[in-house]
């Protein structure tokens, strides 16, 4: 009987961390640079992104890249990379290296590259009962505000 409930509990261990947050967001962006790699556009190349962006995100997204808007303002950066290019290093060099939690979302802290010189913050909601990206915030940032 012990070593049935062993088994059951390391297997539920594993499984969790199937779906954790964690791994769901480097998995995600993983795949999202190869994608990138790639050439394609994943936002409005077909649906597989669904599985790894919340919905609402992803409307607003491809409401943004469609050309009946194209005088709105829009990013000048890749909005999951937060970057404007994939590094040489980056597809096969993801890496969640941290997490904290706050009333919103799960955010993961994710390095691109062997020197982990690329981080963004990817904030993970449960959606359908997976985790999904429902935004990204760069690590690095400028300073463009003066509000006192």
């Amino acid at each position: 009987m012990k070593i049935l409930f062993a088994l059951l509990f390391i297997s539920a261990s594993v499984l969790a961390g199937v779906n954790s947050p964690e791994s769901r967001a480097v998995e995600f962006n993983r795949w999202y640079a190869n994608q990138v790699n790639a050439d394609h556009y994943p936002i409005t190349e077909g649906r597989e992104i669904d599985k790894y962006v919340t919905a609402a995100t992803l409307k607003k997204l491809r409401h943004a890249d469609d050309p009946r808007f194209a005088d709105e303002e829009f990013y000048d950066a890749d909005i999951f990379t937060k970057s404007q290019y994939i590094g040489d290093d980056w597809v096969s060099n993801v890496t969640a290296i941290a997490g904290d939690t706050d009333p919103v979302c799960v955010n993961i802290y994710i390095a691109f590259g062997k020197k982990k010189d690329h981080i963004v913050i990817d904030c993970m909601v449960k959606e359908g009962g997976s985790w999904k990206v429902q935004s990204v915030a760069s690590h690095e940032f400028t300073e463009n505000l003066n509000v006192k």
